[in-house]
């Protein structure tokens, strides 16, 4: 058994936070002992697994909790300490010595920070003092924290006749292997490590640049990049030669063709990256002098910067757009684990065409190329294509392409709608999160005609069919043709991933797009995900991912199965900064990390991931998931992930194997209205009722103060229902939260807001079989909750149709049952009007009445304004 395995025996696997190669799995109870949070803890990992698996130091002679170095001040009672110390023997053949005699052992000291910020007293007042104090002049010092990667030699110099210790500095690339005696050399690549936080790390470089004067923010985001791609061209030219010695380091002594040598790697980055021209002009050299390109070549000469994964190239990414383009972030923002799901569900195969007709920023395609060169497929470069009209996203996605070191992609700076012949059927894969939204429409005639989404489409009520017109629609959503635009790039079995407002996949007026879906592709997957994921479009749409195969439509094709999910957790935060959002450890809440010790995001991408997988291309009867005839069979052609994912399914499937009905069969939904702007309504009072005055948990209706009817009429709309005490009533937005109440109290005032509520009453001659107070009960069931959020729809919040409320099914059981069930809702209802009788007697209806946000409501007697 390894040394992890039987650790994590030991420890128990949900337990592990962190793996170190000294120490093995490591729990919440271990960093507890230590008294450090899990990034300080990541921190030390991070350096124990370069010195023991990068340069051979064996775990047996390092000792990685706090050392003492040695006893200082007043009795002793301050101590010089250590974070790790490595030894030229196994720590347990002197484990039992002096202080003195183990610290004469001591071959390295390091110092290791949770973040830069405490380089200085780290190194000043840690690191140093403890090299001093030890024995050995040939012990080594390391320095180590999120951005700083240092080492440490003592030596001798002469100062004013006295001979003392020197502490000098050198790259961390220049740590020995074990064994190996120290001495300063030239950088090679097979030496450099991979930094810990890259952000930061460039977060530095533009510190480095101030300190020189540089204070143009877009002229360090172009040096900086500058220099990544200049060293990308290092260290590809470094891996491939024989000596593997890298350009963009600072050579002992005065390196005179320092300037010389940095500016040939950036004129070969010009040239090998030459469609960056916002880049590398007007030069293609540094703008910046010896002295700042100095400063900046020591800060990254230790680091491997081309190796740092599609997720933080991304990250860098995002935090220079803001500098360049005077863009807000979230413009451009997608959760990575969005853009990696999409793409492994779609699975790029080693000869796959791939493209995105609205690549915006390139993230889709920069994640694809990720995913094939991850399975050894370095011809996936060539084979990535996007377009984009949008002159500023192109050359952001040229610099992302870039960034993900390749700058020779396809890309195209065009209107991918108006050229709908570019690379027709010549794509195995596309990906695609194209613009929606009201406001982004194309109103071309020449362009409409080319797409059968641009044509107007009739929806026949005896036949229930959508056809297509041969006349044109005055205008069409962008996030409409997009889909059709996609369809044109495919071929025959080729695979689409794209997202789409919710509205596309559920609303009446978009059936027709749901019919051309079906008609043209075969359906793999509908994911929803969370409000709010996007902001470039409309905030707060819902939107949804669409995985489907083109299909040929002159083939009928046989039943098959769907996968359906819904996701809540992406990993990110939403809005904002868009800052990771980790899993974490239920007792402590400190992050888990994999077995890489990298962060595990907090996200429903994997749990989709495998049950997107395990989902069979042909209808089975082992599958009991979705399958096409759940959408065709509706006359609306319902596509919303939520109705189709299983346990909604099995909802309905269960009522529908028992005694049921329908809600139209034994109740009305109220239709008729009174008009408050009438001269007998305008100044009379009224007490309204919106969604809002449904209490959730219980299902009381509270209605609000008193209100003239004009002010109802202005604040919200001037024909209102008149409520009749033990109406039901179920509010139509988010109708998961189980917006279902009874109205207990009485009088002739009491009206509600048709755009927030419908109002339910039992027909007369059903009453005495099915009671008022059951049929309370069993809308706010399971059930029925479960039917009413699966079946509502739209854009943001789900909202229902009076459609929808009347075609919801009822469970009957036993009129004994639902006589019982009414009798309690009765018992209850009592108890509440005696606890709101009490509450009435208690102060004035003043002391009741809501506090408004208006400094001066109380203050005047009478009616005014401010009431």
């Amino acid at each position: 058994m390894s040394n992890k395995a039987s650790a994590m025996g030991i420890i128990g696997i949900e337990e592990v936070l962190l793996y170190c190669p000294v120490r093995g799995a490591l729990g919440a109870k271990v960093l507890a002992k230590d008294g450090l949070t899990i990034t300080e803890e990541a921190r030390r990992v991070d350096f124990l697994k370069f010195l023991v698996e990068d340069r051979g130091y064996p775990p047996s002679h390092v000792q990685v909790e706090v050392v003492t170095v040695k006893n200082i001040g007043e009795s002793g009672r301050n101590r010089l300490r250590a974070d790790v110390i490595v030894y030229d023997t196994p720590f347990d053949g002197i484990a039992n010595e002096s202080s003195a005699n183990q610290l004469r052992h001591a071959i390295l000291v390091a110092e290791i920070k949770r973040e830069s910020a405490s380089k200085r007293k780290g190194v000043k007042f840690q690191l140093e003092p403890a090299l001093r104090v030890l024995p050995r002049m040939d012990t080594l010092g390391v320095y180590w924290d999120d951005e700083n990667r240092i080492l440490f030699t003592k030596g001798l110099q002469k100062q004013k006749g006295i001979t003392q210790i020197a502490i000098n500095t050198d790259s961390i690339a220049n740590l020995p292997e074990y064994g190996v005696g120290y001495q300063s050399q030239a950088i090679t690549f097979d030496r450099l490590t991979p930094p810990s936080n890259f952000v930061a790390l460039l977060q530095r470089l533009a510190d480095v640049m101030r300190s020189h004067g540089v204070n143009d923010e877009q002229l360090r985001y172009k040096e900086t990049v500058k220099l990544l791609l200049a060293r990308y061209i290092d260290e590809k030219l470094a891996r491939a030669s024989e000596s593997g010695q890298l350009h963009l380091q600072v050579l002992d002594g005065d390196d005179e063709v320092f300037l010389a040598r940095i500016n040939k790697m950036y004129t070969r980055a010009a040239t090998r990256y030459n469609r960056a021209r916002t880049l590398f002009s007007p030069r293609s050299s540094s703008e910046l002098n010896e002295a700042a390109l100095r400063d900046l070549v020591s800060t990254i000469e230790s680091f491997e910067l081309s190796s740092a994964s599609s997720e933080t190239m991304q990250q860098v990414f995002m935090t220079f757009v803001p500098v360049v383009f005077k863009k807000n972030l979230s413009q451009f923002f997608t959760p990575v684990s969005l853009i990696d799901t999409m793409v492994k569900m779609v699975a790029p195969g080693p000869t796959d065409k791939i493209a995105d007709p609205a690549m915006g920023t390139a993230d889709f395609l920069t994640s694809a190329m990720s995913y094939c060169v991850d399975r050894g497929d370095d011809d996936a470069f060539s084979r990535v294509y996007g377009i984009d009209s949008d002159p500023k996203a192109y050359d952001l996605a040229v610099i992302n392409m870039i960034l993900n070191r390749d700058g020779q992609a396809n890309l195209q700076r065009e209107d991918a709608i108006e050229n709908f012949s570019r690379w027709s059927e010549e794509m195995d894969v596309v990906l695609c999160n194209p613009p929606f939204g009201s406001r982004t429409v194309e109103k071309r005639s020449e362009v409409l005609r080319e797409y059968d989404l641009g044509h107007l489409w009739e929806y026949s009520e005896e036949t229930q069919v959508w056809t297509k017109t041969k006349r044109l629609a005055a205008k069409q959503q962008l996030g409409v043709l997009f889909i059709e635009r996609c369809f044109k790039l495919l071929r025959h079995g080729g695979r689409l991933a794209i997202i789409l407002p919710e509205g596309y996949l559920c609303t009446a007026k978009y059936g027709y797009v749901r019919k051309w879906i079906l008609d043209n592709f075969i359906i793999r997957s509908l994911v929803e995900l969370p409000r709010r994921i996007f902001t470039k479009s409309d905030a707060d749409l819902r939107s949804n991912i669409l995985i489907a195969e083109k299909r040929d439509g002159k083939k009928k094709i046989a039943p098959y199965p769907i996968h359906a999910s819904m996701v809540r957790r992406v990993g990110y935060k939403m809005g904002g900064d868009f800052s990771q959002v980790p899993s974490r450890d239920p007792d402590t809440g400190f992050a888990i990390r994999d077995s890489n010790n990298k962060v595990v995001l907090n996200s429903d991408f994997n749990r989709v991931l495998d049950e997107y997988r395990r989902v069979p291309k042909r209808k089975s009867r082992e599958w009991t998931g979705a399958s096409v005839l759940d959408i065709i069979h509706r006359p609306d052609l319902d596509m919303k992930p939520r109705r189709l994912v299983p346990k909604a399914l099995r909802n309905i499937r269960e009522i529908e194997a028992q005694k049921h009905i329908r809600l139209m069969d034994i109740a009305d939904i109220v239709e008729s209205t009174i008009d408050l702007t009438s001269p007998q309504n305008l100044g009379r009072l009224f007490k309204p009722v919106e969604g809002q005055d449904i209490r959730a948990v219980e299902g009381i209706v509270t209605p609000q103060f008193d209100e003239h009817g004009w002010s109802i009429a202005e604040r919200k709309q001037r024909k209102v229902y008149t409520l009749n005490s033990l109406d039901i009533i179920v509010g139509l937005v988010r109708p998961e939260r189980r917006n279902i109440g009874i109205l207990i109290e009485a009088g002739e005032n009491i009206v509600g807001s048709p755009d927030g509520i419908s109002v339910v009453r039992i027909k007369p001659n059903k009453l005495k079989d099915y009671p008022v107070g059951w049929l309370f009960s069993i809308l706010r069931s399971e059930q029925v909750r479960l039917q009413l959020w699966t079946e509502s729809g739209g854009t943001s919040y789900g909202k229902l149709t009076r459609a929808q409320i009347e075609n919801t099914l009822i469970p009957l059981g036993k009129r004994s049952q639902r006589i019982r069930v009414a009798q309690e809702v009765e018992k209850w209802i009592t108890g509440v009007q005696t606890l709101n009788a009490a509450w009435e007697n208690i102060g004035t209806k003043d002391d009741r009445r809501p506090i408004l946000n208006s400094p001066l409501f109380g203050l005047f007697d009478g009616d005014s304004d401010e009431e």
